[in-house]
């Protein structure tokens, strides 16, 4: 039987909150964009801490129901010892209903939703796409837009793709009094990464983050985090919810664009290398790659996405490179020795003097 053929002008993989954005940013300018996820619920389940800073709203619309609660502050513990309070103003979302807004306004713009689509391979005007519980179709368009996270099947069609990850574990856990300020926990058995507890109204996301080498340790070190969180008066009961998930901190990727594919948010990787915030490049990279790919196609000069990475660059790349060195240094320099650890968190951390510039 002949497959079925759909033809579209841009194909956006990923329907987190960079393929939406792109989708969106691509649809407004005026050409035909598909945009396409394998989850049939997007932003489910939740694999990141859920916090944005007040910036965000210069990039993109809260829809009403996105946020939880606001965040004034963040505190940082090095070894149980409190050694920074710093104003970081922002919100907690609800992941699931920011991520539906924003797929909302691609839509209001006029881009075509698939839910449980998986892109299965590229042809030569296109890919070749599953639909769950249909027949693969083939999608013809101009420009293929990878959001696919970060193993993404569009950084494989590019050969560039993210190497080194942390592996993230979070529970939703009932929080005893409410507070607003994002707590961050180091200490040398959270290899590469920390710990959290981000407040959610009467809830809390706690979870840690280690360098993917120590990810058999990790749901030990969570428990023992959480059995000191519940002692200290902090957290209550037991957990409400779990996701775990890979976040890429090897840096930018060198290669964003190659023939007519671009990669945006984690799939290239425009994750800060140190926090493993991603949310706000996302946002930033996804319109960016739309406004790109819809030009390209309105000039009819595919050649002229090659500008994305410099525009990206331009905004992002001097920020997110210094998190991709700060990284490498951590790696390079962790240490059990307190003294020695607590120097190098300072000399890496967001919190401390001389590591907030661009900072989201």
């Amino acid at each position: 039987m002949r497959m079925s053929k759909w033809h579209y002008d841009v194909v956006v993989i990923g329907a987190g909150p960079a393929g939406a954005k792109a989708a969106e940013a691509a649809a407004r300018l005026g050409v035909k964009v598909l945009l396409l996820d394998t989850k049939t619920r997007p932003g489910t389940p939740v694999q990141c801490a859920e916090y944005v800073p007040l910036a965000v709203r210069r990039y993109t619309r809260l829809m009403p129901g996105c946020i939880v609660q606001k965040i004034e502050s963040m505190l940082t513990f090095i070894n149980g010892e409190l050694v920074s309070s710093l104003a970081a103003p922002g919100y907690m979302l609800d992941r699931a209903v920011f991520d539906s807004g924003l797929i909302r306004q691609a839509q209001e713009a006029g881009a075509e939703l698939w839910l449980g689509a998986k892109a299965v391979s590229r042809t030569v005007g296109g890919v070749i796409v599953h639909r769950s519980g249909q027949e693969e179709v083939e999608i013809a368009c101009q420009v293929i837009i990878g959001a696919d996270g970060p193993r993404s099947t569009v950084g494989k069609w590019m050969c560039s793709q993210n190497r080194n990850f942390m592996l993230g574990l979070q529970y939703r856990m009932p929080l005893c009094e409410p507070q607003s300020s994002t707590d961050v926990y180091f200490c040398p058995r959270y290899t590469g990464g920390y710990a959290w507890l981000f407040p959610k109204g009467d809830t809390a996301n706690v979870g840690v983050g280690v360098n993917m080498s120590f990810r058999h340790e990790i749901q030990a070190l969570l428990s023992d985090f959480i059995k000191g969180m519940v002692a200290s008066g902090k957290l209550a009961g037991t957990p409400l919810g779990s996701t775990a998930g890979l976040i890429p901190v090897g840096g930018p990727l060198p290669v964003i664009q190659r023939d007519n594919m671009l990669l945006v948010g984690d799939a290239a990787g425009h994750t800060h290398a140190v926090t493993g915030g991603g949310i706000m490049s996302a946002i930033v990279s996804g319109e960016l790659a739309g406004q790109a790919a819809a030009k390209a196609i309105l000039q009819r000069d595919i050649s002229r996405l090659a500008e994305y990475p410099g525009q990206w660059r331009s905004l992002l790349g001097r920020y997110l490179e210094k998190a991709a060195r700060q990284r490498e240094e951590c790696d390079r320099n962790w240490t059990c020795h307190p003294e020695r650890f607590a120097n190098l968190i300072k000399r890496t951390w967001l919190s401390f003097s001389g590591n907030l510039e661009g900072r989201e």
